[in-house]
């Protein structure tokens, strides 16, 4: 390994002057390569001397650059020509060497980080002085595909979120931070490249880290943003294609929306942006069909999590879903009202409900679910479902039977001593739940329910129904702790009545009074 001094003295010695007999001194730095990439442990112990290397072979290239020695094309005769030839060898030599250090070092180390942005220089003065003539628009998508390959094959052990399904990749990151996010001309030929390249890693990455790093990239609001910089010198005049651009992030999401071993963070994260971050690049948005039955189908948060999506698109695109209320239906279990997307839930559910058009029996169905699930529900979730049943009640008042039915009153009390709910609890269907000849007796039970405010807000239903509507957003967010927080901090018009007496101990005492006077200590 060559010290810090020898390396700096090559790089003076080829930066200062033109003497061609210092440039053999460049193969040796480049050589200096393979022994690390053959023995990752040298990080341990060289790191901050093959970032110098790094370092100094990125300023001797662009100082070569500068002199024209890496375009064979500008050379006056046949021996510079040679000459020139053998530099760029070298140079792209260089670069396969940062890529494989890139793709291949399997730990965290600061070298990684270094070898991106000498790269991402190289691919800056490409730009520059590789373009046809000067002053051309020019922009190296060869030089990029080939980091972006290098990037999707660095793997880390446990970078990927486990919380949001994307990529911790400490070099990853840096690229998006610090190029993608910042430079509309780094994002358009990305994407670009990423339309072949994608499938070409099919096989060679796994889904789950393609999608990490997927979600990492487009996870975000400066996609394609004209407040974006430039990072070439002179653009091409294609990156003002904006057609063409979406068109590139609409088939990138397709083939990434396709991935079958996708974690169930991923799913998540992909659901909550969808309808924000994701759908405004469809053309035709009824392409995301697939993927979101496939998630409707997957049961538990999944499910809840692409209503959104799906209500999106029988919203605004006419989308028709087959069975989609015995679906929706089957959704209301009890791990919904634990779930921190329940308030989501809840206002998708009160937009599909709120047509006229749907039958009694059904809407009667997901009213009895609901009350029947109140009954185990925490106090948060049936402060949201009391309210919730008393709007469907109000949009739908043949479900008032539930509440009061005349046939059940003129019954004879021996008959009334057998009731039996007829509800089917297990019917997966809500049209043959047999829910209309129940009752909402779950509603009767909560009004002694062990929280006041929950036994107060029940006994809305046994006072007439002289309220148009709940808003019920004022009830989807209330959990233990801002129930015991209202509670706590509730101003009493009226203070408590106490009567005490001031004691000097716990226990029996010669010397003053105590509370428990037979309880000697």
């Amino acid at each position: 390994m060559l010290s810090k001094e020898e390396v700096k003295q090559i790089w003076k010695s080829i930066s200062s002057g033109n003497d061609r007999k210092h440039y053999s001194s460049l193969l040796n730095l480049i050589r200096e390569y393979n022994e690390l990439l053959q023995k990752p442990e040298l990080l341990e112990t060289l790191e901050d001397e093959y970032r110098y290397m790094t370092i100094a072979l990125g300023q001797i290239f662009i100082k070569l650059f500068g002199r024209g020695q890496l375009m064979p094309r500008l050379a006056s005769n046949d021996n510079e020509k040679k000459f020139f030839e053998w530099c760029k060898k070298l140079y792209l030599n260089f670069k396969v060497k940062l890529l494989a250090l890139i793709s291949s070092i399997s730990e965290t180390n600061s070298l990684s980080l270094d070898c991106l942005d000498t790269y991402m220089k190289m691919l800056h003065h490409e730009s520059i002085y590789w373009a046809s003539k000067p002053n051309s628009p020019f922009f190296p998508n060869k030089t990029l595909r080939s980091l972006l390959v290098a990037l999707f094959h660095c793997n880390l052990e446990g970078d990927i979120g486990f919380k949001d399904g994307q990529s911790g990749n400490p070099v990853f990151n840096l690229f998006v931070e610090t190029y993608y996010k910042k430079n509309f001309d780094i994002q358009f030929y990305t994407q670009s490249e990423l339309i072949s390249l994608l499938p070409d890693l099919d096989g060679k990455v796994s889904d789950e880290v393609k999608m990490s790093k997927w979600l990492t990239l487009c996870n975000n609001d400066v996609q394609g943003s004209p407040e974006l910089e430039i990072f070439v010198s002179v653009p091409p005049q294609a990156i003002e294609n904006n057609a063409k651009f979406n068109s590139n992030m609409e088939a990138n999401w397709l083939h990434c929306l396709n991935l079958r071993d996708l974690s169930a963070a991923q799913y998540k994260t992909v659901l909550l942006i969808l309808h924000k971050r994701i759908i405004v690049w469809f053309h035709q948005p009824t392409k995301l069909i697939d993927f979101l039955t496939d998630s409707y189908n997957h049961g538990g948060i999944i499910s809840i999590l692409s209503l959104n999506g799906l209500f999106e698109l029988m919203k605004k695109y006419n989308l028709e879903y087959p069975n989609f209320y015995s679906k929706l239906y089957q959704l209301l279990t009890p791990e919904l009202m634990h779930v921190k997307y329940r308030s989501r839930f809840f206002r998708l559910l009160d937009n599909f409900l709120s047509s006229t058009h749907l039958s009694a029996q059904l809407v009667a169905s997901f009213i009895k679910r609901l009350a029947r699930l109140s009954v185990s529900a925490p106090p948060g979730a049936i402060v949201s479902i009391i309210p919730f049943v008393y709007n469907l009640i109000r949009k739908h008042p043949t479900c008032m039977i539930l509440l009061h039915d005349p046939e059940y009153i003129d019954c004879d009390l021996s008959k009334k001593q057998e009731y039996a709910d007829p509800f089917n609890n297990e019917e997966a269907n809500p049209e043959l739940t047999n829910a209309l000849s129940s009752s909402l007796w779950e509603l009767e039970t909560l009004t002694n329910h062990y929280h006041p405010n929950v036994a107060t807000l029940a006994k809305i239903f046994q006072q007439p129904f002289q309220k148009l509507s709940y808003n019920i957003e004022d009830f989807l967010d209330w959990s233990y702790d801002s129930l015991l927080q209202a509670e706590t901090n509730r101003r009493l018009k009226i203070q408590p009545a106490l009567e005490f007496e001031q004691f000097g101990s716990v226990f029996a005492s010669e010397s003053n009074s105590s509370f428990l006077p037979t309880v000697k200590w």
